[in-house]
């Protein structure tokens, strides 16, 4: 059986900067948009403890706290750690994608022998990420596009094939990974929960939502497997 992990990312870019930074501990943002309209795309602890929040425009920003130290986002920067990680994930599977945004997944269920099981592997991976200085949430289950839902709700959840479906029926649709736009027209029909959604009938979602929402929920529960692209490893390694 397969297992996959999946390991979320939610600061990669703040957290290229702070890894870098000589004082990682003192407010820090980090900002993006024209000149004229600066916006705060992601703040680190000290910041937001201070008020600040991404979204927030650097005017407001800088009026909140005065002399908080900016820095520029940098999306390439954020790919190349992601690219980084999927690297360093190949060590422990030979099937690691970056496919799903701000996230890694990888097959697991190969590497129980030399690693163990989840519990062992959790925390060997937990320590590596938190040594490398990248915040993490992880997840576990029988499919990637689960795990990766499972990371919206939790870290270190873990569900086989018979806790699957209980557990995703319980997700809160917007934690889901659906659309925005899907997720506010099935909010209006009056659903809150995955399991809802499981419970319509499949004809009539596919009229209102089209082919992609009915693979997407199939997906999830396993009964689908749309294909994944994996890490290919160079053939000459070269990175600091």
């Amino acid at each position: 059986a397969m297992r996959w992990a999946c390991l979320l990312l939610p600061q990669l870019a703040m957290d290229v900067v702070l890894r870098q930074h000589p004082d990682p501990d003192r407010p820090l943002v980090l900002v993006e948009g024209p000149h004229a309209r600066r916006r705060l795309h992601s703040v680190n602890a000290a910041a937001r403890a201070l008020g600040l929040r991404p979204g927030l425009s650097l005017v407001a920003a800088q009026a909140i706290a005065d002399g908080v130290q900016t820095a520029e986002f940098d999306p390439q920067a954020a790919e190349r750690a992601r690219q980084l990680l999927a690297a360093w994930a190949y060590r422990y599977s030979s099937q690691v994608s970056a496919d799903f945004a701000h996230a890694l997944v990888l097959e697991i269920a190969g590497s129980r022998r030399l690693f163990g099981a989840w519990p062992q592997l959790r925390q060997r991976l937990n320590a590596e990420l938190a040594e490398l200085g990248f915040r993490h949430r992880m997840a576990a289950a029988p499919n990637p596009f689960a795990a990766r839902a499972l990371t919206n709700v939790g870290d270190g959840l873990f569900f086989d094939d018979d806790l699957l479906l209980p557990a995703l029926a319980k997700l809160p649709i917007e934690r889901s990974g659906l659309d925005p736009a899907t997720v506010q027209a099935l909010q209006r029909m009056g659903l809150r929960k995955l399991g809802a959604v499981f419970a319509l009938p499949r004809a009539p979602l596919a009229r209102r939502f089209g082919p992609d929402l009915l693979l997407r929920l199939d997906a999830l529960r396993g009964a689908a497997e749309p294909p994944l692209s994996f890490y290919q490893p160079p053939d000459a390694f070269d990175a600091r």
